[in-house]
């Protein structure tokens, strides 16, 4: 029997940006091994300027201690100066809260818009531009 990939982490397809998916349950050590894979994309971004997209719409609500893990993710991007900003796209308001929260404690709130509109997410990741100076506020937009 063959499992579905529950996450993906993509540097290809969209040149400058991080698409990562999450979808399903997902349990401490697939999230260590998703954070594990978007931080070595960080990497691989060598210096040069980065946004992450993040598809969290089949995602199903995770256990606190796999939220904490994810907010590793988002501690790395934030203290790397080339990350310029992401949208995540959320179909579920617990989603939305529990990504919010992660994104707050986590360092870039500042530049991250959370939605159920995809076509807003990508309006959002074509003009965004974090700079260190940046204000501490983000944005979440849910038509639920």
């Amino acid at each position: 029997m063959t499992t579905r990939p529950k996450w993906k982490v993509d540097t290809t397809s969209m040149p400058g940006v991080i698409r990562c998916v999450i979808a399903g349950v997902v349990d401490v050590d697939e999230m260590k091994d998703f954070v594990a894979a978007h931080n070595r994309a960080v990497d691989e971004m060598r210096g040069n300027d980065y946004k992450v997209w993040v598809d969290l719409r089949e995602l199903e609500t995770l256990r606190p201690e796999a939220t904490e893990v994810m907010e590793q993710a988002k501690r790395y991007s934030s203290k790397h100066p080339n990350f310029r900003g992401s949208a995540v796209l959320v179909s579920r308001a617990t989603i939305l809260l529990q990504h919010q929260r992660t994104s707050i404690s986590g360092g870039v709130i500042d530049s991250e818009l959370l939605s159920d509109d995809e076509e807003e997410c990508r309006r959002h990741l074509a003009s965004v531009n974090r700079t260190r100076s940046g204000p501490k506020t983000g944005r979440t937009r849910s038509r639920g």
